[in-house]
């Protein structure tokens, strides 16, 4: 995945009239109403806050488009941004990890769209942190890939019929130790077994040999 991100300013050279347009549209808007409710308090879902601002900011010829670019191998980036018909515009940027599974990346896409959104805008949307529950999914997603990460390297290991194998498990741990797919204790564990297998390489030789003969 190619980065385009450096490609995307945060903002105008000039943004004189996008503020004059903001400032106008801030006197007519006025907070989300909050209708949803979570394990934190109320909060104004996505399509109430569309409402909300949606004419405030196009009676002053404001607009906001929110879209997915390519950021890394890891994460896509959340690009919102407020533009003026003057073509003067300013940008937001916040990164989403990849790798989620579709039900929480969608999830967590649209709690950082509808907060990316207020926050943009200058509305205010939800009590103090229902956010809490995506980043909660957000880390029990990560906590299911590294085991299933691990288990993956574990077996390759155990499966390994020379020192080649292993050292090629080895590189594989050092690779997702540096990129952070694996974290130190979990690299450890994953090298200490590798290397209880290495020991075992002859006798396991031996014995195939043995079974081969018989």
């Amino acid at each position: 995945m190619v980065s385009v991100i450096a490609e995307w300013p945060a903002s105008s050279p000039a943004l004189d009239k996008l503020f004059e347009a903001k400032s106008k549209a801030l006197g007519a808007l006025k907070n989300a109403p909050r209708t949803s409710k979570s394990h934190f308090g109320m909060y104004a879902d996505l399509a109430t806050v569309f409402d909300t601002i949606r004419k405030p900011l196009s009676d002053n010829g404001l607009d906001v488009i929110q879209c997915f670019v390519p950021y890394d191998e890891q994460y896509v980036m959340l690009v919102t941004t407020l533009g003026h018909t003057s073509g003067q515009f300013i940008r937001s940027f916040l990164p989403i990890k990849s790798s989620l599974q579709p039900q929480q990346l969608a999830a967590t896409a649209t709690y950082l769209k509808r907060v990316e959104l207020a926050a943009i805008v200058g509305v205010a949307a939800e009590d103090e942190d229902d956010g809490e529950t995506a980043q909660r999914a957000a880390a029990q997603q990560a906590a299911t890939d590294t085991d299933r990460v691990e288990k993956a390297l574990m077996s390759k290991a155990r499966v390994a019929r020379d020192q080649a194998g292993i050292d090629a498990v080895l590189a594989q741990v050092e690779r997702g130790r540096s990129s952070g797919q694996l974290d130190a204790t979990t690299a450890d564990r994953v090298v200490t077994y590798a290397k209880e297998v290495a020991a075992m390489l002859p006798a396991k030789t031996a014995q195939k040999v043995a079974a081969t003969a018989s």
